[in-house]
Order: structure tokens, then C-alpha cells, then sequence
């Protein structure tokens, strides 16, 4: 359902393990870690994220605001998913400056880079959802988008208000034999239509043939 483009939308947040976030930290530094501050930076991030959805809800038809809401609520869950695995990551083997040099498990902090390689391509595709957001609305219709339907119709109103306009110009011509004079047409789609009749391997060329009236697509400009 279409909702004022002034309603904002409620923020999810999900919850972040501030005790392996800390346990990560002693794992990796000397210095003592901030209560809260793994949070705070998930909610900061999560908030940027909303900022770029509220202003693309403000500059596409409220039909797309709820795709939107759920881009962000998937990357807002994504994001903490994937901040709670690095943490759990990182607190698995301790530093070499934490540990010391003797007897350090080579082989475990190797697996252990390898799992944060493979955690560092799930942030990235995360942070490529807010190009998601920033697009959404801005092209054509996406065959998994819960609103299809609604657009679809959208567009097959302006298709058969076109092929009507298509069919009144045919008229038109067929009448007066020119395409000067049709109100249904601004000069310079007329001079580009007598253009495209001209140019036409027909021997009696219309304005618009039988494919495009059939064919149900839109013609721009007209």
C-alpha cells in the first residue's frame, strides 16, 4: 500500500554480541574496549542506511517504498549477521602481539584469515545492497518485485493510451493524407515520423504500422 512520502519508516536494528566484540578486541589489542561501542557503530551505519532510503522514497512513486523498507531491514540483519561472525572471527586466535611468537598456531590463524577473507565478500556484497536502495525505482519492472503487478498495470495503461494515440494518427493520415495538421502530434514528431515513412521500404508506408500497434509497446515522445 502507497504511504505518505512524509511517514518515515521504522529503523529494525538487530542485536550485536557486545561479549564476543569484546572478546575480539583483547584478542587483537592491548587497549580496553568501549561497553557499547561495537553497537554504536552498527547503528551508526544502520542509520546512513536509512538516510539513503528515506531520500530515495523521496524521489520515486510511494509504489516503491516498501521494496525499499525491506532493502533496508535486510541490510540492517545482514549487516549484524555479518559484524557477529567477524567478531566471533577475530576472537577465535589471538594476535601474534597478544600471544607471542613462541608456539603460535600457525596453522589455526591461517584458517582464521581464510574465514575473514570469506567474511570480508559477505560485507561487500552487504554494502552493495545500498546501491540496491539507491536504484530501486529508478529503472524498469523486476519480475521479484512484490509490486509487479501494480506497475505492470501501470504500464499497460500507458501502452494501450499510446496504441490508441497510434491508431487515432493512422486515422489521421489515412483522411487527409499527411501527417501536417495532427494535433495528436507535436512538429517535431510529426517531421520524424514523415522522416521514417520516407525512409520505409513499403510501397504505402503508415505512420505506424500493424507490428507496432500489436506489439502493445510504448512509443516515446507520442
Amino acid at each position: 500500500m502507497a504511504r505518505s512520502m512524509k511517514e518515515v519508516h521504522t529503523i529494525n536494528y538487530y542485536p550485536i554480541n557486545e561479549g564476543t566484540a569484546r572478546r575480539a578486541k583483547e584478542m587483537n589489542s592491548f587497549s580496553d574496549y568501549k561497553e557499547g561501542s561495537a553497537t554504536a557503530e552498527y547503528r551508526a551505519m544502520v542509520d546512513k542506511a536509512a538516510a539513503i532510503a528515506e531520500k530515495q522514497k523521496s524521489r520515486v512513486d510511494p509504489m516503491y517504498h516498501e521494496k525499499i523498507d525491506h532493502l533496508l531491514d535486510t541490510y540492517a540483519r545482514k549487516l549484524a549477521e555479518n559484524m557477529n561472525q567477524g567478531f566471533a572471527i577475530d576472537a577465535r586466535v589471538p594476535s601474534m602481539m597478544i600471544a607471542g611468537p613462541a608456539n603460535f598456531p600457525v596453522g589455526k590463524k591461517e584458517k582464521q584469515n581464510r574465514a575473514r577473507d570469506s567474511n570480508m565478500e559477505e560485507w561487500r556484497y552487504i554494502q552493495g545492497l545500498l546501491d540496491k536502495i539507491r536504484s530501486t525505482g529508478m529503472g524498469g519492472i523486476s519480475a521479484d518485485d512484490p509490486a509487479a503487478i501494480e506497475k505492470l498495470q501501470k504500464k499497460l495503461d500507458g501502452l494501450e493510451r499510446s496504441q490508441l494515440i497510434m491508431k487515432e494518427v493512422n486515422a489521421y493520415y489515412r483522411k487527409h493524407g499527411k501527417l501536417d495538421g495532427c494535433a495528436l502530434l507535436s512538429p517535431d514528431q510529426i517531421e520524424k515520423q514523415k522522416a521514417s515513412m520516407a525512409s520505409s521500404w513499403r510501397s504505402d508506408p503508415r505512420p505506424f504500422e500493424s507490428y507496432q500497434l500489436t506489439k502493445l509497446f510504448f512509443i516515446h515522445g507520442v
